[in-house]
């Protein structure tokens, strides 16, 4: 299945972003919006992410200290690696680059 997406994706500059959306993270949990984009990259269900990926949220970050540090801070900037993506909160946006 990675290559598969490997294969889709050539075109696209690593470092250009594939997903880039602002939140009120009062009303969505940081955690849900970066599953919910990264199913829309993947082209699957949210719920069918784990499954695409062979790995979950939990295995890169602590799902809940996410939310709770992101709905907490209104400077926050924080990256962290899911897969092959990479993952950025900076205020109210949500960006998604590929590794």
């Amino acid at each position: 299945m990675a290559a598969d997406r490997e294969g889709a994706d050539q075109s696209v500059d690593a470092r250009e972003p594939v997903f880039r959306r602002t939140y009120d993270w009062s009303d969505t949990a940081a955690s849900m919006a970066t599953i919910t984009a990264l199913g829309t990259l993947e082209e699957v269900d949210p719920v069918e992410l784990s499954d695409v990926l062979g790995t979950t949220l939990y295995d890169y970050v602590d799902p809940e200290a996410l939310d709770t540090l992101v709905a907490a801070e209104e400077l926050v900037n924080l990256s962290f690696l899911v897969d092959d993506y990479r993952v950025q909160i900076d205020g109210e946006e949500l960006t998604i680059t590929r590794q």
